[in-house]
Order: C-alpha cells, then structure tokens, then sequence
C-alpha cells in the first residue's frame, strides 16, 4: 500500500512539474475543529452561505485580505434551523440567489420529513425566510446569482423526475416547467439552463426568457454536469459537459448561432483508479476560461475515495493543467471556483473521517496560481515592463507606447477589473491612441501580445 501511494505520488508531482515551475499552496480556510458543509462564496460582499452538521443554514464573512473564513468557525450569521438533511434525494446545500432586488439564498427546508424549497432575504443586515409549501419533494435548487439582473431566477426539481421548474424572485407562485430536462445548472452568465434530456441524457439548453421556453441540443453524447458561459477571449458561448462514462470533459464553442462545434476535451491527467473526471466547474481569470475539476476514483465523487483537485484552461491553444491541491491521500469534494479582484482560488470540502469520530467536513484553499488581471495566464514569454501608458490617469484618451520586441501590428487588449476584455486594436505604430471615452471611471489593465511576448500596465480612468 506504501509503494502504491509513493508511486501515485510521484505521478502526479512528474505530471505537475512538466506543465508549470507551479508552488502548491493548499491552506485550511476554517478552524481546524469546524466543520462546513457545501459552502457558497459572494465575492461581492465577501460573505458564505453554508449548512452545519445540525442543519442549520449560516452566513460567515470572509476576511478581504486573506480570504479565510471569519469567524473560522463559519459561524457568523445564524439564519434557520431544520434544512433537509443530505442523502440522495437532497444533494446540494444552500445557494446564492441575487439580483438588482437584493441578496438571497435558497435552501430545501425539512417540515415533517418533505422537503419545500426555502428562501431567505437579507434585510437591513439580517434575514428573513419564508417556505413555498407549494412545491413538495424537491430534490435540489440552483440560482442565478447576477446582481445586474433585473430579476433572479431558481430552478428544481422533484422526485416525480418529470421535468424541470422554474420561478422568479417577482413571483414565487407563477411556475415555469419544461418536461423531459434533468441535471439542471443555469449558466454562468444568464438565464439559460443547461441540462440533460431525461431518457437518453443529450446536452442542451432551454431559453428561459422567451414565451415560450424550447430546447437546443448540442451533442448526442451520454452526459454530466453541464455548464454554460461566455468566453472573454473569444466573446463566444462555450458548453462544458462530462462524457465517456464521466471519464472525458467535452467544450463545445458555438461558432454560428445555434450551430456548436467541439473546441476542447480532455481526460483526467493521472492514471488509473483516478481517471474519472468529477465536480467541473469553469471560471474566468485575466480574460480567460478556465476549469477546476476533481481526478477522482470514483465517477460521482462523492463516494468516499480519494480525489485531486485540478484546474485546466479552456482554450484548446493553451495546454496548462495543473494541480492545485497537495498531494497528500485525501477524500475531497466540492471544488468551488472563487474569482476575486486580485486572485483566484480553488475551495474544496476535506471529508475527515475517523473510527470513533463522526464525519467532519471541513473547507480548504487553493491558490491556482493564475494572480491577478496583470498576471500571464498563457504560456508565452512575458516582455516585462515594455509598454507605458501616458498621461495616466487620465478621461479616457491614453497614448501607449510599445517596444520593437512585440513585431510588426501587435494586439492591444484592455480589460476591466472583472476581468472583460473592452477593448481591442491593432496598433500601427510604436506610439498608439486609445480612445477610452465611451468606459466608465475604475481601474483597467492594458495587454499587448505579439511575436510570442505580451505586457501588461495598469491604467486608470477619472472622469
């Protein structure tokens, strides 16, 4: 057993080193006694919504500097008491649910043993909850969690397994249903739901803001876990499933509108018994797509056997893979994507067992060495501080000067503090305009890439 880990270990270390000169830093994010079940993060206000081993739903903050929890027992906030308990038919815990209107979070609530859905309020600090007694069995709710959308949107479904619901934040009473869809996850970006058709599992989407909702296939494939976003890089929407018995992840660009073509795949980068890809999830960094995902033993990941937490790029030019998590032996779940302003980490669920000890879920951190939106991402050689924006800061029209190394018609791309690329040209002299007007007062980063090097500066915007 000792040669069969040691070998497993050097695999993985062989396989991390050849892609980047890449630093683990895997921290506890909590106190080493709490224990946190399925948490969800709001970067926004920097705040976490998770359920207790007693099953109570709390919200913690998370310390802007380090991004531990605090408290570091998770337990800043109590909101209600009675959620349903985990088991297979109430898989997920509470979710983020925001909007224009405010900032919500929607849990299953337990009233004598059947599961409504529950949704809480935050009101001058506090919460307020009611149950929807409407809508009895539900097995698990996702949310849309975009506060520039006017309104917000929650998805479910029931043990019936005849369909996916949906509601508004306006309107808790009104549903709207699709028959025949499963394994719904909204995208990351809108209102669309990704999901599954029920009998033969082909990916797809329906469009929940028309009248009438339909349904667009992407693939015939066998699938899991869909998801759906834009890409800054390409501007274009990319669909992300599991396949080939879970042990392939599948990118679909969408080159024409409703027309979809395979960009990427990929299979677990370590050997077997982990080669089942589990739990991915994409998130955007520096302007780019990217994807954490678990190397797992086990096809759902949930099955108490040991697992990697891993992240990958999107774009099928860019070969990083890497692993983020240490490698020590360890039952992890739940990776979760965080971005921040200045950084983004990868936090997962350690399954801590012991023989007279009862499960502990604890929460930790992962550094995935993307930095921040001046950091590279790709892996090109960086030309250092070869660029300079002047007169900096300014109201919007900056000249930029760019050094011979970069070729003839280098690109130069502007991105705000998001992330989002809001600008791009070709330069045509060493000394070009930037014409900036039309962007609001903030922050940005300027990049330009050619012949194989790229810069970056920052710049800022005051009206």
């Amino acid at each position: 057993m000792i040669k069969y880990i040691f070998i497993v270990s050097f695999l993985v270390f062989s396989i991390n080193t050849a892609f980047s000169q890449f630093v683990v830093k895997d921290i506890l994010a909590v106190h080493p006694q709490a224990s946190i079940f399925d948490p969800e993060y709001n970067t926004n206000l920097n705040l976490v919504c998770w359920k207790s081993d007693d099953d109570d739903l709390w919200v913690s903050g998370l310390d802007p500097v380090t991004h531990l929890f605090e408290p570091s027992d998770g337990k800043g906030t109590f909101v209600t008491a009675n959620l349903a308990p985990n088991g297979a038919e109430s898989w997920n815990g509470p979710e983020w649910m925001l909007s224009s209107l405010g900032t919500q979070i929607v849990y299953l609530k337990a009233i004598w043993g059947i599961r409504y859905l529950g949704i809480a309020t935050r009101v001058f600090g506090g919460w307020q909850t009611f149950t929807n007694l409407q809508y009895p069995n539900v097995v698990y709710a996702m949310a849309t969690s975009n506060y520039a959308d006017s309104t917000a949107c929650l998805l479910f479904e029931t043990s019936a397994n005849d369909g996916i619901s949906w509601l508004r934040n306006t309107d808790f009473w009104t549903r709207y249903f699709y028959p025949e869809i499963t394994l719904g996850f909204f995208a990351r970006d809108n209102q669309q739901i990704c999901c599954a058709t029920d009998k033969s599992r082909n990916p797809g989407f329906v469009e929940t803001a028309c009248n009438l909702p339909y349904f667009t296939s992407i693939s015939n494939d066998t699938i899991g876990a869909p998801c759906m976003w834009n890409d800054p890089a390409t501007n274009t929407r990319l669909f992300m499933y599991r396949t080939n018995g879970f042990k392939t992840l599948k990118i679909f660009q969408e080159v024409a509108p409703d027309f979809w073509a395979l960009s990427k795949q990929f299979n677990s980068p370590l050997p077997d018994p982990y080669n089942y890809i589990t739990s991915p999830e994409p998130f955007t960094c520096s302007g780019h797509s990217y994807i954490s995902f678990m190397a797992a033993q086990s096809s759902s990941g949930k099955d108490g056997l040991p697992a990697q937490i891993w992240i990958a790029s999107a774009d099928p030019s860019d070969s990083l893979m890497r692993r983020v998590s240490d490698s020590t032996l360890g039952i992890r779940t739940d990776p979760e994507p965080v971005v921040f302003s200045d950084s983004a980490f990868i936090y997962y669920t350690d399954v801590i067992s012991g023989k007279s000890s009862p499960v502990k879920y604890s929460v930790r951190k992962c550094d995935t060495g993307l930095g921040n939106l001046f950091t590279s991402v790709k892996g090109i050689e960086m030309a250092g501080e070869k660029i300079s924006v002047f007169p900096n800061p300014n109201n919007g029209r900056f000249k930029i000067e760019i050094g011979n190394q970069f070729g003839s018609a280098p690109i130069i791309k502007v991105y705000d503090i998001q992330g989002n690329e809001v600008y791009r040209s070709v330069a045509q002299s060493r000394c070009t305009e930037m014409q900036l007007e039309g962007l609001p007062s903030g922050n940005y980063c300027v990049k330009v890439e050619g012949n194989k090097q790229q810069s970056a500066a920052k710049f800022t915007i005051v009206r």
